[in-house]
């Protein structure tokens, strides 16, 4: 029976195992702390995806593949939209079966919104604004149940720290737990650890969000791609005026709320015509472009709850009208301060459709995967529906691969990424600063190159072994986006320069890590020698 290890519990980790489960599969989830812990809990917009009742309104596959492949700016895989959007409704039944309650009116009809950049509705939720809060306490539980019945194994806190191929094409995973180094050998390995918040000073993703997959992926020798394309989220409450707000989801602005400035005038009309339902990049830069004027911007919802009545806003935002109580705010009342954060990465380990990596054995689902689903900027609510349809699709190419199978490289043009030099020691606070500052929503070569000189020399400064680990992991995602930043030289999507501010299509940029920075025996050739 092959031997599958799982390294992740958000929403691509847990539907792995349970998918594997389901296969006769005694599969082993490590996650590096509690189960369920992690980027998809924190969801709050929704879960994309045509159902019968959208069809009847007139929605479309073939629609919800556009909208995608536009907010992506052309820059996305025709063939991976349509794999994903064409899988929504049966990866829906999938969730129900397993506990997902979704919202749905007295009628029993589904409560479909309406995200930026969507053409229609189609955005299932789950207790308002708590989608995946909802989605992860039921997926664990199944998991739980899966555990108590024997098929199942969870191996909580545990920090995978690397990877090692075996000569058999089998992996084993050495990870951390409670101070002690273990190791763990299996035949194939899932990586589903989420995306790299933990770089920015501004983000919406939890403390652990440290690009661990694909730090790990990129020590055993596989490529990764797309790493320029970061979004940033336009509608994350000021974090210096009220820290532990969180983040407002489109979906308000789905329901009409509108950005304003200080004076109370609307600006996104002159920008772009969809106006505050604009791609996030749109959004997140026009904001930041009144931030840098000086001038503060808020979201106002206030006409929202006056249209339709009283106590709407509570009942349809009640996580997020909880949270902005806690901090003095009322949205249906007050002018919410926002600003742009760091919200989801594009890019990553380079996937093919069925989640293989260029490294045999090795797998990869979720935001840590680069796909070519989101290409240059992910459209609202897609994001839970990748990491669940394509994890589940590793876990089928897992149980019939051959051991030697991995994903095709011959289109793809791969560089060598730069080694480091010995240098000073850069702490975390520092790295953040760094990657705010010639990282974030603007960048430009200058900015680009000072990054890069400072990151080559960087040294991780952390006071515990699992921050250590966190910190080379952060330097090294760090380095992968700089570089690719710099050779994009111009915009797209989500990647803004600010010297080249003008749309350019090009090739997927496309990294693998010298022999002297790969931590494990590889007995396949370097992709770019």
């Amino acid at each position: 029976m092959t031997r599958i290890i799982i390294v992740g519990s958000g929403a691509a980790g847990l539907l792995a195992a349970l998918s594997a489960v389901g296969r006769g599969v005694h599969p082993v989830l490590l996650t590096k702390d509690g189960l369920g812990t992690g980027n998809t809990e924190w969801a709050q917009g929704g879960i994309s995806a045509l159902t019968s009742q959208g069809q009847v309104a007139g929605d479309t596959v073939a629609s919800h593949v556009a909208d995608t492949l536009a907010a992506g700016n052309g820059h996305g895989s025709v063939q991976a939209v349509q794999t994903l959007c064409a899988a929504a409704p049966e990866i829906i039944d999938q969730l129900e079966q397993h506990g997902v309650a979704f919202d749905r009116s007295g009628d029993g009809a589904y409560q479909l919104g309406l995200e930026a950049a969507h053409s229609a509705h189609r955005i299932l939720h789950i207790n308002g604004d708590a989608t995946g809060q909802g989605l992860t306490r039921a997926l664990v539980a199944a998991c739980r149940r899966a555990e108590q019945a024997g098929n199942l194994s969870v191996i909580e806190h545990a920090l995978v720290t690397a990877l090692e191929r075996r000569q058999d094409s089998g992996h084993a995973v050495r990870y951390l737990r409670h101070g002690s180094e273990h190791t763990l050998a299996g035949d194939r390995v899932l990586l589903t650890t989420g995306g790299i918040g933990g770089l920015y000073r501004h983000t919406t993703n939890p403390v652990g969000a440290t690009g661990d997959g694909i730090a790990l992926a990129a020590r055993a020798g596989a490529i990764i791609s797309d790493m320029e394309f970061v979004q940033f989220h336009p509608t994350m409450v000021d974090t210096e005026a009220h820290p532990g707000a969180g983040m407002i989801s489109e979906a308000v602005r789905g329901e009409g709320a509108v950005l304003v400035t200080g004076t109370g005038e609307r600006f996104m009309p002159g920008i772009d015509p969809r106006a505050e339902l604009a791609p996030r990049d749109v959004i997140a830069r026009a904001i930041h472009a009144q931030n840098m004027a000086g001038h503060p911007v808020y979201l106002d919802a206030r006409a929202v709850e006056q249209n339709q009545g009283r106590g709407f806003l509570s009942r349809r935002f009640p996580s997020i009208t909880r949270r902005l109580q806690a901090c003095g705010l009322n949205l249906a009342h007050d002018l919410i301060p926002v600003r742009p954060a760091q919200h989801y990465l594009m890019g990553g380990i380079f996937t093919d459709l069925d989640g293989r990596t260029t490294v045999p054995g090795l797998y990869a689902a979720g935001e840590c995967a680069n796909t070519a689903v989101h290409g240059a900027n992910r459209l609202a609510s897609n994001s839970l529906l990748e990491a669940l349809v394509f994890a589940r699709r590793a876990v089928n190419a897992m149980l019939t691969d051959p051991p030697l199978a991995r994903a095709e490289t011959a289109a793809l043009a791969v560089h060598p990424l730069p080694e480091t030099e010995p240098g000073q020691g850069m702490s975390l606070g520092q790295l953040r600063q760094l990657a705010t500052d010639q990282l974030a929503v603007h960048r430009d070569g200058p900015g680009l190159r000072e990054a890069i000189t400072g990151l080559r020399q960087a040294q991780p400064v952390a006071a515990s072994p699992r921050a250590r680990h966190e910190l080379e992991n952060l330097l090294l995602i760090a380095r992968l986006t700089a570089h690719a930043a710099q050779e994009r030289t111009h915009s797209l999507g989500a990647h803004y320069r600010t010297d080249h501010p003008e749309p350019h299509p090009a090739a997927r940029t496309c990294w693998q890590l010298p022999l002297s920075e790969q931590t494990t025996t590889n007995t396949f050739e370097e992709i770019y020698a």
